[in-house]
């Protein structure tokens, strides 16, 4: 039911990069949870292998996760029992080049939300049972004017770094068509 309202957040525009965020991770750590359920575990203890501003975020959502898969979890390392350590490789969000829906159309910005999880469960005895890499990306596109405030002002690591260089929507296919324009015409008055 969460994903459901959160990916609807997503879709219609109107979700902050940390909600982007929060979806991202959840469809990253759905396949996790299956794993560690299939290898049919009741108690597992949970390892964040990073020191990712962000690894708050995996810790809650992976416990959430892995907990409506039927599997308790635990985050200190209390007994000796199976343990899965989840590295964040990418976690945060991008921007890329502001552009305009339409030569004349308002100015748009592509927001890309994205998580990349390495995930290793190991048991008891410290051998490693499984060892995978999952990911996701969510994208949207928003105003450039709404991007201050779907920003985090608590969380720095969620926002994303926007692009000074938009000239190039508009200048740069102008300036090849003039150039392209005024070698063929030196070609062909040259040849007179």
């Amino acid at each position: 039911m969460i994903t459901v309202f959160l990916l609807g957040l997503v879709l219609t525009g109107s979700v902050t990069n940390l909600d982007m965020l929060e979806v991202a991770v959840l469809n990253a750590l759905e396949p996790v949870s299956e794993q560690v359920s299939a290898q049919g575990l009741e108690t597992v203890t949970l390892n964040i292998q990073s020191e990712h501003e962000g690894g708050w975020l995996i810790e809650q959502i992976a416990t959430s996760t892995l907990g409506a898969a039927g599997v308790t979890v635990y985050t200190s390392r209390d007994g000796d029992g199976w343990t899965l350590n989840l590295r964040p490789m990418e976690l945060g969000v991008t921007y890329a080049q502001v552009r305009r829906s339409w030569v004349l159309g308002g100015k748009q910005v592509p927001r890309l939300a994205s998580c990349e999880i390495a995930a290793t469960l190991v048991d008891p005895e410290g051998n490693v049972v499984l060892s995978f890499r999952e990911g996701s990306v969510i994208e949207n596109t928003v105003s450039p004017s709404d991007i201050i405030i779907l920003e985090s002002s608590t969380e720095k690591w969620a926002n994303g770094e926007m692009s000074d260089d938009e000239s190039g929507n508009i200048l740069e296919p102008l300036v090849v068509t003039g150039v392209v324009t005024a070698l063929v015409y030196l070609f062909y008055s040259s040849r007179n």
